[in-house]
């Protein structure tokens, strides 16, 4: 436990649910997955904050749980807890993110490609030492950048790019196709179950957000 009283305690995610991702009408997919999902979701986003917001004068983070509703055809194919400092906005700035996905689940420091503020961020790690940091915290964290391209649902993103040490490899990926840019560890439900459907995840996340948040708060100034 982590913190809470145990009937305000997250306990993972229901290892039953990840069918849902399935659900072939869209509506009745995006409600099951927020069903699903997002309550469990709440309760490690207040575990999280009381121990990654120390009270100093760093900007406090706020999470952020997608409503999964845009555009009229999007189609749901994850959900996801953000971290960021942003009261609004946060997917235009890096992002402390919990990625939950059919087969897996992720933590990272993600970014969206997508945003124009993507292209200061590259700067800075090819520039300003954010990118050696990154392949530092990467080494001694056992974490990986991916990079990764969208794709036709049910699958909705696909990994193209890996690598333990090769930052500026991923950015290269980014401007071929990458949609998503991360630095993170990814855990797949095949044999990361017990994990990911127990509390131990809250002590993962907490592990590799603490890991990544130097990174984070360097690419939010």
């Amino acid at each position: 436990m982590l913190l809470f009283e145990d009937q305000y305690r997250f306990e993972g995610l229901p290892l039953d649910r990840f069918g849902v991702f399935g659900t072939p009408d869209r509506r009745a997919r995006r409600r099951q997955i927020l069903d699903a999902f997002h309550p469990p979701l709440d309760l490690l986003a207040h575990e999280l904050l009381a121990r990654l917001n120390d009270g100093g004068d760093k900007a406090p983070l706020r999470a952020h749980l997608p409503r999964l509703d845009w555009p009229a055809g999007y189609q749901p194919f994850c959900t996801w807890l953000a971290l960021s400092p942003e009261a609004h906005g946060y997917q235009q700035k890096a992002q402390l993110n919990l990625g939950v996905h059919p087969d897996y689940v992720a933590l990272r420091l993600g970014w969206d490609a997508s945003q124009t503020s993507f292209s200061r961020f590259e700067f800075r790690a090819r520039h300003g030492g954010l990118g050696k940091r990154m392949a530092e915290i990467a080494r001694e964290n056992d974490l990986e950048f991916r990079v990764y391209a969208s794709a036709k649902w049910p699958i909705g993103s696909r990994c193209v790019y890996r690598s333990a040490v090769d930052w500026q490899g991923a950015f290269e990926e980014v401007r071929r196709r990458g949609v998503w840019f991360e630095l993170g560890r990814r855990y797949d439900l095949s044999d990361a179950g017990p994990l990911i459907g127990s509390d131990e995840l809250a002590r993962e996340a907490l592990r590799v957000f603490r890991a990544v948040l130097p990174a984070a708060r360097s690419a939010w100034r």
